[in-house]
């Protein structure tokens, strides 16, 4: 009932019952209010929308799952419940599946800010990610890349003899792929149950991102941390609308929300990176141990990533039926190469700098009047 009451007043609210003078964006993002893809995303993308139009334009942000539950994040937005969501990719691997043949090269990705211009960049411009897109009614603005995942335990897990045995929170089959050749078992959960799962005692330890540790309160229940570098987490979207609610945008508030994104992805994930430096930094105040990884549990990391990577993202696309795979990881891997280029000689404490890069490259070239209207 609480979910079909939001729901009912999110679509009353919606872009498409507004007049044309003002116009409201309901949406929706499952983490909580102190999580960076919120405040530094969501809840900042609605000041600036707000200060920039004069009210004009305003995005109405819900968090938790007080309108949707994680995995309800696609086919909420494609039903029109709200107007804009966050979506864990992975959740809906047969409603995207050129995406998750992609989020199965995350493991060996470690340049947050390099993944997300990536991302962004390939999703808005790729034919096969924009058919994906039309067929499930959305219409993709904004990607976002996590840091580097790590694993949060309730005992060290430093040897391959550690994590033998161990029960983890894995965010993919590659991951859990990896679980396995380490004689761990990897448990699939949405990462809003690691808490309860670490706290029960369903889970040993929890792959993501340290930042956890002080947004989502981990320090409670993992008190060993190893800096073992899982990837990072990028499939599904930070930003996207469902068809009619962008196309109900006036031209000129679809222009400020493009270039609202642009801005608003680097400093999203400026912050998203500098949130796990603070949480690990505060973590021994919390009673939490840090740890670099031994050497025999890094070299399985480094095997797996090096041999079984390609071969497993292959699997993927060959069980979802995504066709031309290789040549969709060779389109996107060209355009990762890109953005390292790009960015290798900016500044990544120059905000302004960033911003210009992926207003140049990115969203400077998106033509509102046209992107996802027909």
């Amino acid at each position: 009932m609480k979910h079909f009451a939001g729901a009912l007043f999110a679509g009353l609210c919606s872009v498409t019952a507004l007049s044309a003078s003002a116009q409201e964006i309901t949406a929706s993002i499952w983490f909580p209010d102190t999580y960076p893809l919120v405040t530094d995303g969501y809840q900042a993308l609605a000041r600036t929308l707000e200060e920039k139009s004069g009210g004009e334009l305003s995005l109405k942000v819900y968090t938790g799952d007080s309108v949707l539950p994680p995995g309800a994040h696609l086919s909420g937005l494609r039903d029109g419940i709200v107007d804009m969501t966050y979506h864990a990719g992975t959740y809906t691997p047969s409603d995207l599946p050129a995406d998750n043949v992609l989020a199965a090269l995350g493991i060996s990705f470690n340049d947050s800010m390099v993944l997300t211009a990536a991302v962004a960049d390939f999703y808005l411009n790729d034919d096969q990610m924009q058919e994906m897109f039309r067929q499930q009614g959305v219409v993709f603005l904004g990607s976002y890349a996590s840091p580097s995942y790590a694993l949060m335990c309730t005992s060290p897990v430093v040897t391959l003899d550690d994590i033998a045995g161990k029960k983890i929170r894995m965010p993919s089959p590659i991951h859990a792929a990896w679980a396995a050749s380490v004689d761990a078992a990897a448990v699939n959960v949405p990462s809003s149950e690691m808490f309860t799962g670490l706290e029960k005692g369903q889970l040993d330890c929890a792959a993501n991102s340290p930042n956890d540790l002080k947004s989502r309160s981990l320090w409670d229940v993992a008190k060993e941390v190893t800096l073992l570098d899982l990837g990072q987490y990028f499939a599904g979207w930070q930003y996207a609308m469902n068809q009619p609610a962008w196309s109900g945008l006036s031209e000129a508030n679809r222009q400020l929300l493009v270039d609202s994104i642009s801005d608003n992805l680097v400093t999203m994930t400026t912050a998203f990176e500098q949130s796990v430096d603070e949480a690990l930094a505060e973590a021994g105040d919390h009673g939490v141990t840090v740890h670099e990884p031994g050497e025999d549990l890094q070299a399985s990391l480094d095997s797996f990533v090096a041999e079984q990577v390609a071969p497993m993202a292959a699997e993927v696309a060959g069980r979802l039926n995504v066709e031309g795979a290789e040549d969709l990881i060779a389109r996107f891997n060209a355009v990762y190469d890109k953005w390292e280029g790009l960015l290798a000689d900016v500044d990544r404490s120059d905000t302004a700098a960033l911003q210009k890069v992926f207003k140049d490259e990115i969203y400077g070239k998106v033509d509102v009047a046209r992107y996802g209207v027909n």
